[in-house]
């Protein structure tokens, strides 16, 4: 079994993964809806595909979550661990707003199947997937970030 700096690699690393398909997903996303292209079944399944290395990088980051001893200091005084930024943005608003921006992603690629073969589907698509990528990038623990800075590569 891993242990949890062995986790942090891996969700460290994998965010590469996951950003570069989010970028692709965008463009994706963007071309078609200027394109005014249906959205068929084989648009549906690559969304399902997306989703899913989302869902991995959360199963990553909740296997991460419940060995980190950042968290784990944060829930074991939550008074003091709200004061301290590190913590705070560890134990909870990083996972909150990551499990809201991939339950987003989830809900609509879901939804999306109700999209087959409809006009203006990418359109809504567009419209729903900017705010998940803007949940999602305002929470990564970017090198530069204010909130809580991190190596790019570990």
């Amino acid at each position: 079994m891993f242990d949890s700096a062995h986790y942090l690699i891996w969700h460290s690393y994998f965010r590469w993964v996951v950003l570069l398909i989010m970028v692709i997903q965008f463009i994706w996303i963007f071309v078609n809806h200027k394109r005014n292209k249906l959205f068929t079944k084989k648009d549906y399944w690559l969304l399902v595909f997306f989703t899913t290395i989302y869902n991995i990088q959360l199963i990553l980051g909740w296997t991460l979550y419940l060995n980190s001893l950042i968290v784990e200091n944060f829930w074991q005084n939550i008074t003091v661990g709200i004061k301290n930024r590190q913590e705070r943005f560890f134990g909870l608003e990083h996972m909150t707003m990551m499990n809201l921006g991939i339950l987003l992603a989830n809900i609509y690629m879901y939804k999306s199947y109700n999209f087959i073969n409809k006009e203006h589907s990418f359109t809504k698509l567009l419209k729903s997937y900017i705010w998940i990528y803007l949940i999602i990038l305002s929470s990564v623990p970017w090198s530069f970030s204010p909130l809580t800075s991190r190596p790019d590569f570990r």
